[in-house]
């Protein structure tokens, strides 16, 4: 079966997934959760097969290229989110993965599909644990922002009469700016992206494929959510209740997702990646703009298990922290290959 069509069944399956947890939030009934569960995982598995399929016709493992790369690290993030709730149910949490894979999916198809030779610079056994370890790493950084993210909403939601606790206005306004500021930025960032895209003839007639799948949904879900939580707030507050666990709960799966993605993206993501490097160009370092990023990103992670565990910081602060994480992972990963010439623009 031809791999596009393996992908399309996947992120159809995906999108089934979501629609169902949906259901079970607004129902409550279990079965609706058991087949979302399952409908993931047929999705991630089926989006498996695609990439062992053109892994076969490649001869090198789907890695080498921003159509590969989204498409791989969308499966990775469907399959750290079912496997992270196997002893801690949590459908928003799954739901949010499964939106993220069908985004990466829709960026996925920015970009050209044809299986093509490695180039020189990639031709290493170094690109299967560098990238495939990194990507690893980064799912669970996904999985930690979708959980920070909940985190934020929860509070500010509050309870069930929509009652919210905070200990000053800087922990209010900083759950704000996630909750509320980060989808603007997040859709200002689409547009700028889009309108670069729209410059470059390779694009020309593909920009748009971010307009239809980012930009227009994310307006579409930010705007029905707003009206949600400003007219049924209470109802909301009461389901949160329902559907998300204590606080003190996500902030701690938080921790452990960075905690397991930190070693996974420094080993896979700097280590190998300085090997590899040393190799290809003869230095281990050249401070390549997503070298640099790549850097950050891993300072950022560092400091929140230092205030974690080092200063005892957790709550507002720490999920703030892995946001911000997040974030420069997205930059390091897209932004860099679009806006910055780099020995890493394998696009």
């Amino acid at each position: 079966m031809n791999q596009a069509i393996l992908f399309s069944i996947s992120m159809a399956f995906y999108l089934l997934a979501f629609a169902l947890y949906c259901i079970y939030l607004s129902s409550n009934k279990e079965n609706f959760y058991k087949i979302a569960r399952i409908a993931n995982w047929i999705g991630a598995i089926t989006a498996l097969v695609a990439l062992g399929l053109r892994w076969e016709e490649a001869g090198h493992p789907p890695l080498s290229n921003m159509y590969e790369s989204m498409l791989t690290l969308s499966t990775f993030m469907v399959l750290s989110g079912v496997i992270f709730t196997v002893k801690h149910p949590l459908a928003l949490l799954e739901a949010g993965s499964s939106v993220f894979a069908v985004m990466m999916i829709g960026v996925a198809s920015l970009f050209p599909d044809e299986v093509k030779p490695l180039i020189p610079a990639l031709q290493s056994k170094w690109l299967y644990v560098h990238v495939s370890l990194a990507f690893l790493g980064e799912a669970c950084f996904a999985v930690a922002f979708i959980l920070s993210y909940l985190y934020c909403l929860r509070r500010i939601l509050g309870n069930a009469a929509g009652k919210t606790t905070f200990n000053n206005k800087l922990e209010k306004m900083a759950c704000y700016i996630v909750t509320v500021g980060l989808p603007v930025i997040f859709i200002a960032g689409m547009v700028l992206l889009a309108l670069t895209l729209k410059e470059k003839p390779d694009y020309a007639d593909k920009w748009q494929n971010i307009v239809y799948w980012l930009i227009c949904p994310a307006i579409a879900i930010s705007i029905l959510l707003s009206i949600l939580t400003y007219f049924f707030r209470g109802a909301i507050g009461k389901g949160a209740e329902k559907w998300l666990p204590e606080d003190s709960v996500l902030d701690n799966l938080t921790y452990r997702a960075i905690a397991l993605g930190y070693p996974l993206y420094t080993v896979g993501g700097l280590v190998f990646g300085m090997i590899w490097a040393n190799k290809a160009w003869g230095s281990y370092w050249n401070w390549d703009p997503k070298e640099t990023w790549a850097l950050v990103t891993f300072l950022v992670y560092s400091v929140y298990l230092h205030v974690r565990l080092a200063r005892g910081w957790s709550g507002i602060w720490t999920a703030c922290l892995a946001v911000a994480g997040f974030a420069v992972t997205l930059f390091t990963l897209f932004a860099v290959n679009f806006l910055i010439s780099s020995l890493h623009s394998y696009v």
